[in-house]
């Protein structure tokens, strides 16, 4: 079975888990989610993904949401292909929860907003502020 990646090509968080699936040799495929008319915000979105954020998955009848969850998860329930993403001590896993912390609490928000300011809003308001 594909499974389907809901979200952006571009966007940071669907790419995220694109690089994981493309590490353990998992088939999926890309919906594409239009962010700037407001798909991720409509009531059939809403389903997958209560917040209204890219990315979420489908893996048959199994939904999740949240990049780091949904990496956790195919690197856990593909543990036996490509290359190890969670560590196989206590201590490397511990590593790898660490730096997925570092990653989503110091790196992610300063992007976010450099991203936002940069090139999302000044799309939205032709430019003019």
């Amino acid at each position: 079975m594909v499974v389907k990646v809901y979200g952006p090509v571009k966007a940071a968080c669907p790419q995220r888990v694109m690089v994981c699936l493309l590490e353990k040799g998992v088939n999926f495929e890309i919906v594409d989610v239009n962010l700037e008319v407001g798909e991720q915000k409509q009531p059939q979105f809403l389903s997958r993904q209560p917040f209204g954020q890219v990315p979420a998955v489908e893996d048959g009848d199994f939904r999740l949401f949240e990049s780091r969850a949904i990496i956790r998860y195919y690197a856990a329930k593909y543990a036996d292909r490509g290359p190890n993403l969670l560590g196989t001590t206590l201590e490397e896993k511990a590593l790898v929860d660490q730096w997925l912390e570092v990653e989503a609490h110091n790196f992610n928000d300063l992007v976010y907003t450099l991203v936002l300011q940069l090139l999302v809003l000044p799309r939205s308001h032709g430019g003019a502020w």
